[in-house]
């Protein structure tokens, strides 16, 4: 790089001295004034109408974002105490059932009854049918009573084309009469009942019969 080289003087400048003893000349500055303004001018302003119509009053902005108050949570209500449970109706307490007993009636159809039930069904009336009627009504009919009847001694068809069904019957008059007449406890207690109920079925059926011929 280049080295920057003195400033060479040639010559004396009667300006420049380095004698401090003479008096440093002075700038005088001149003061100007500035003209004041008409009052003729002023005046005139003063008294010259606004035209502009006055700006509406602007609502003062809110710097502050308030947040919306979350709902509390709902208080629970006050837990009651339990009250004790109130004792059932009578009325819907199931009565007790424990002192009867059910038992299976059967009876069959005796050999006369049985040709008039071929009859029948030559008319196109099942003799099946007749049979379902007639021991319907017997079931309805029967009232077991606390005497041993012996099983009738009469013809019949075999227990497949007869009747089956079931009752339910005071448990002590089964006992009473198995006690009497079936100590070893070798029959059923349908067997107790048969003598009263296949009467009755035979009688029944009987009935139907007769109806049927008489509507066919």
């Amino acid at each position: 790089m280049p080295r920057k080289r003195k400033t060479a003087i040639h010559g004396r400048d009667a300006d420049y001295t380095s004698d401090f003893s003479q008096p440093l000349p002075t700038n005088k500055i001149e003061k100007t004034t500035t003209p004041k303004p008409d009052a003729s001018a002023n005046t005139s302003q003063k008294t010259k109408p606004n035209t502009r119509a006055p700006k509406a009053a602007q609502p003062a902005k809110t710097t502050d974002n308030p947040k919306p108050a979350l709902p509390g949570k709902p208080k629970s209500a006050p837990t009651r105490a339990k009250e004790p449970a109130a004792a059932k109706p009578t009325s819907l307490v199931k009565p007790d059932v424990s002192d009867k007993r059910e038992i299976a009636l059967a009876a069959a159809v005796k050999v006369e009854q049985n040709t008039k039930l071929v009859a029948l069904e030559a008319k196109g009336i099942s003799a099946k049918d007749a049979i379902t009627l007639a021991g319907r009504r017997a079931v309805e009919k029967f009232v077991p009573k606390q005497e041993f009847v012996e099983k009738p001694d009469d013809e019949r068809m075999p227990m497949r084309q007869g009747y089956k069904s079931t009752k339910r019957v005071p448990a002590a008059m089964l006992d009473a009469l198995r006690d009497k007449h079936d100590p070893l406890r070798l029959s059923s207690d349908g067997a107790m009942m048969r003598g009263q109920f296949e009467p009755l079925f035979w009688s029944c059926l009987d009935e139907v019969i007769e109806e049927l011929n008489n509507r066919f």
